[in-house]
């Protein structure tokens, strides 16, 4: 019998319902596990000693400590994209396989980006807080634009930012320019997407889309700097990780005048405090860490947190894709990874 632990049970992405229907499930995997919540490094360690998997419904502690500390761990499971609360170097030099779900929620990524995005354009949120205070603000706001005449602006060209392009290039009639250095060069072929340095993209957007992963090089790349050099009534918006944008910068941006709107789905702190200047501020459209969330995109959750672990621990199988910490030499004895 393998032992695995959901960590942060409490976080609030996977119902406790929906915990519990993969706790059934594991167990005719003979995999027993359990539903707990430690939100500190320490609780995880005293807590975990004879864990085989550790599961993070968001964005739990898994420390360089962590990994050190429980030398019985195989697998760390993340029901997401992001790794960036997991030390991968330290997974890797412990040989603990980090595993996550990449394109799990792709299409509701793009359909919340898309919805961002003509909110503001339309100014949807502005009337309906007007209508709400009893006040009838007819075609006041800022004259709404239409989206054939922009250039929609992706930082960062994979999975996301796709259907996005899509949804605006072929729907919209609108021109799309990329930045991604990592992009693969006959990305041409099969997207009329023009290629820019990151300079260009901040020049040429009207609307700026954030599609990336929260590293080392990209934190706080949209810092007020980058806000001074958008046009003046253009707009960002992030269903990304928070931390890729400098909060502050972007509040003394739109307080200057250097941006327009501003449309987030994520931020560096999470809740988002109430006393925010992003809340008080009438051109943001603000949604509380859920562009993820859709009927198919929890279908396709569930589903790969009950395989994966199953594959790894069980059939000693996993998909290359899936691995966060590709380098790894994992602890698993003849485990196979698949192309």
């Amino acid at each position: 019998m393998w032992n695995a632990v959901i960590v942060d049970r409490d976080y609030g992405s996977v119902s406790l319902e929906k915990q519990k229907y993969i706790k059934e499930q594991y167990a005719q995997n003979r995999i027993n596990l359990r539903l707990e919540h430690y939100p500190t490094p320490d609780e995880i360690i005293a807590n975990c000693k004879d864990a085989d998997a550790i599961l993070g419904t968001g964005n739990p502690p898994i420390t360089r400590d962590v990994l050190e500390g429980l030398p019985n761990l195989k697998v760390v499971q993340r029901f997401g994209i992001g790794v960036n609360s997991v030390d991968l170097e330290a997974a890797t030099r412990e040989g603990v396989l980090v595993t996550f779900m990449p394109g799990f929620c792709i299409q509701e990524l793009a359909l919340h980006a898309t919805a961002l995005i003509l909110d503001l354009l339309r100014n949807i949120s502005y009337y309906d807080r007007g209508i709400r205070k009893g006040e009838w603000r007819k075609a006041k706001g800022h004259m709404p634009r239409n989206p054939k005449d922009l250039t929609l602006g992706l930082y960062g060209f994979g999975g996301s930012a796709r259907p996005l392009y899509n949804t605006f290039y072929h729907g919209f009639g609108t021109k799309v320019v990329t930045c991604d250095p990592y992009i693969d060069k006959n990305i041409r072929e099969n997207y009329d997407v023009e290629i820019v340095s990151f300079e260009e993209l901040l020049k040429q957007s009207d609307i700026v889309s954030i599609h990336a992963p929260l590293t080392e090089e990209t934190h706080h790349i949209f810092n007020y700097e980058a806000f001074k050099k958008m046009k003046s009534d253009a707009m960002i918006v992030n269903i990304s990780r928070g931390g890729l944008i400098d909060q502050e910068g972007l509040v003394r941006a739109l307080n200057e005048g250097e941006i327009r709107f501003a449309g987030l789905d994520v931020f560096e702190q999470e809740p988002l405090n109430s006393d925010s200047a992003l809340v008080s501020n009438e051109q943001t459209v603000l949604t509380c860490h859920s562009a993820f969330y859709g009927e198919q995109a929890q279908k396709n959750q569930i589903q790969l947190a009950i395989e994966l672990v199953n594959d790894i621990l069980n059939r000693k199988t996993v998909k290359r894709m899936y691995i966060a910490n590709k380098e790894v030499k994992s602890k698993i004895d003849s485990l196979t990874i698949q192309v």
